[in-house]
This record gives structure tokens, sequence and C-alpha cells, in this order.
């Protein structure tokens, strides 16, 4: 496809970037977050923010201490006191429900290409949709009590691991040559990443509690590659009237995109709810729209837009996709990631390329009980309308 010059320097950019691991930090240490604010997925909430949002900020304000219990902490929400702004926006990622707080861990990836970029996510909480996981929206002690393991055991267990810098598009390239789509299934991607922490962190790593809890949860791997997404897409961020997609992602109400010419600035649409199998007794009118950073993985190019590497999604996802689907990154992806060798993975989702195909990139994303009561109810696709991405483009036009 022709790509425009100012596309082909963000795609330079975007492509030149290396992230890597290089530390756990809090989130006041990593982008200054600042008291009684909290990060959360996708774009500004224009509208009231999800139940499961507030119920994950409920539990965020008893674990920073700015309330006693969580009814004291739904009260001091309600009030005002508390700001939320989205995590992109602070170059942090953050899975579905989750927020991220000051005092909350996060990982830090780095481009070792010499773009100064860094970006962070909090630690994921494992578990199936029952769990009480923060990227599922609960509010409960268990949900306190599993954000606070993941604070104070797991963060400062695996943090001496990332003293000498990880590489991580070399994971992640020879994850898709083994099934995984760096989104939704994560099992080779995730037993390089146990086989790091044992061989760094020494054989009492396994046999700890943390230790068992990394090992049964490849899902642990996808927030490392969320901040590694969002690393690189900032670095492609601000080439003056470049249409490569820099943020994506939803709120559960709204989903968004950014693009490069126009840092900081975000084209949105009410969010749908992604279309997929859910857990009985529910339904998809159960759950809410598409939510989550975690669309970083396909504004990269990977995913759903990866689904040619992914036998086991293909089977999960069967009935709800067609063949057009594997035709997308031809269309889509500006180029072969040269750092994908092994693979030969695409990368950089052009919205010129989606505007002028008139078809929209496809999503993966996790569906949550829009109740706040049960927590995940399973995974979709999700295909965004085109009218943000023609938004971005008449924007850049006028810029």
């Amino acid at each position: 496809m022709p790509v425009a010059p100012a596309d082909s320097q963000a795609l330079e950019q975007l492509l030149s970037a290396h992230p890597a691991w290089t530390g756990v930090l809090t989130a006041a240490e990593a982008v200054g977050l600042e008291r009684h604010v909290l990060l959360h997925s996708g774009p500004p909430a224009e509208r009231a923010h999800v139940v499961p949002t507030l119920n994950s900020a409920a539990v965020a304000c008893v674990f920073e201490g700015w309330a006693r219990d969580l009814d004291e902490a739904d009260e001091l929400i309600a009030s005002g006191d508390v700001r939320f702004e989205p995590a992109q926006d602070r170059n942090v990622a953050t899975p579905l429900a989750a927020v991220v707080s000051p005092s909350m861990r996060v990982v830090e990836l780095s481009d070792q290409n010499g773009s100064g970029q860094r970006a962070f996510a909090p630690l994921n909480g494992g578990g199936t949709g029952g769990a009480p996981a923060a990227r599922y929206g609960r509010k409960s002690q268990a949900a306190l009590d599993l954000l606070r393991f993941l604070n104070e055991e797991v963060a400062p267990a695996i943090a001496p691991a990332a003293t000498e810098p990880v590489p991580w598009l070399p994971i992640v390239d020879h994850a898709l040559t083994k099934g995984d789509d760096a989104h939704l299934r994560h099992l080779e991607a995730h037993k390089t990443l146990l086989g790091i922490l044992q061989e760094r962190l020494g054989s009492g790593f396994a046999s700890s509690d943390v230790g068992a809890f990394v090992a049964e949860w490849p899902i642990f791997h996808l927030n490392f590659w969320m901040a590694a997404a969002r690393c690189a897409l900032s670095a492609a961020s601000g080439v003056k009237g470049s249409g490569l997609i820099t943020a994506f992602g939803g709120n559960g109400a709204e989903f968004g995109l950014q693009v490069s010419g126009l840092p900081g600035c975000w084209f949105t649409v009410p969010a749908d709810v992604p279309s997929g199998t859910v857990r009985a007794p529910y339904s998809l009118e159960s759950c809410v729209g598409a939510y989550g950073d975690s669309a970083l993985a396909e504004g990269f190019g990977l995913g759903a837009m990866a689904l040619s590497f992914c036998p086991d999604m293909q089977a999960l996802h069967e009935g709800y996709y067609d063949q057009e689907i594997y035709t997308l990154p031809e269309k889509h992806l500006l180029s072969v990631h040269t750092g994908l060798p092994l693979s030969g993975a695409r990368a950089g989702l052009s919205a010129r390329a989606v505007v002028e195909s008139g078809v929209t990139p496809v999503v993966e994303l996790g569906l949550v009980d829009k109740a706040g009561v049960d927590g995940g109810l399973g995974a979709g696709l999700y295909r965004p309308p085109l009218e943000p991405f023609v938004a971005a483009c008449a924007a850049l036009n006028q810029s």
C-alpha cells in the first residue's frame, strides 16, 4: 500500500523501538501519579464510569488508605474527591476494569534504542472469570487481598529479575511461531517469562507462593506485553501529519484511538459489546461494552490482527468472524516488523489505511459483568465502527 511520508516516519520510529523490562516501580515513582488520582483504561469517560471500574476504584481507595472500608470508598468517589484519568495518557496500560493508584507497583518497559520512552502496566492478577482480579471489577475483601498480594509480595519478589534489561520483542516473536497471539493466548510467552524469572531469581522463587502464582497463570504475561506495546507506540507518537495509531482502548462505555500526528487527542465512539461466547447463565446483554487497554495488542498489530498464528483463538472465536479477518494485516498494517523476524508479523496500524479500505480492524477483548458482581464472563471480538478513524483523518487534514 502507498504510505504517506509522515506515516513512514512514524512507522520507522515504531519499528526502531526495542522495549525491554527494566524495573518495577510504584505509579507515583513511574509517572508522578498524585494522591486521589486513579488511572483507568480507554479514553476519558465522557459518561459516568461503568460499575466495574467504580468497583476497582473503591478497592484501590482502601488499598491506598484513602478510605477505611469499601463503603467509605464509595462515598469518597461519589463526592468527586477522586479524579480519574485515562491510563494511556500517562503512558500506562491497564486491563479491563483495573485502575492504577499511586502506591500500586507497575512493570516498566523502556525503549533500549534511544527514544527515551518508558511505559508501564500493573501486575496481572491471574485467575479465571470468577477470580477477584482487579481487571474483572469485583468489589470485595478478596479483591483487596489479591491486590495487596500482587503489590506487597509479587512485585518485590520479581523486581530483581529486571536488574538487567529483558528485551520483549524476541519473547513475543518466538511465541507467535508457537501459536500465541500476544493478546488472549500467552502460553509460550509465559514459558519464556517464567524461565527468565526462575533463572534470575533462583530455586527459591519456584518453590515460593509467588512462584507458584506466576507459574499457574499464563495471562500474567499480558501486562508486560501491554506495557511493551504502549512503549513502542509512544515512540511513534508526535509525527506531524501521521495517522499511525498510537493509543487504542475502551473504558466500557466508549472506545477510542489516538494518532501520531495529534498526540493526546482521543477520537471516540460508544462502545458496543464484543461478540463472543459468554459463560452460563449470562448473555452478551450482561456485559459492559468494549473494555481495556489490552486493545494496544491490536493497535500494535497483533492479537486478533494476528489470528492466523493462533489455532486456539481461531477455535475460541469460531462463528464470530469470517475469512476477511485474515486479509486485514495486509490492508491495515504498514509493514512487516523488523523486530519480529521469526514470525514475520506485521505492525503499524494506520487510520488512513483503515479508511481507504472501508473495513475496520478486529480486537480481542474480555467480557465483564456490567453489574460488577460476577466478574469476567468470557472473551469476544470487537469491531469498532469506521467513524473514529474517519474523524482522526479529517482532523489530521485540518491540522
